[in-house]
């Protein structure tokens, strides 16, 4: 008898974030950006990933957030 086997699901951990991914949208927001969840997600792993790290905590400086996320977005 075969056993049947499927491709891993990747744990998706950014629940555990929502409260960060919603100020990154809020930042961005208060600057006369749109951007959503998965955009906010998607720099913010980059800008962790640049420091060797899973999921950094976010700056107390909102225009250093801006900028560090800034770099891995474009116009839609």
């Amino acid at each position: 008898m075969w056993k049947r086997l499927q491709f891993k699901k990747e744990y998706n951990h950014h629940f555990e974030y929502t409260k960060d991914i919603n100020r990154i949208i809020k930042i961005f927001a208060d600057r006369g950006y749109e951007i959503f969840e998965p955009d906010a997600v998607y720099a913010w792993e980059n800008v962790s990933r640049d420091w060797a790290a899973g999921w950094l905590s976010l700056h107390e400086d909102d225009e250093e957030i801006f900028q560090d996320c800034f770099k891995y977005l474009e116009e839609a």
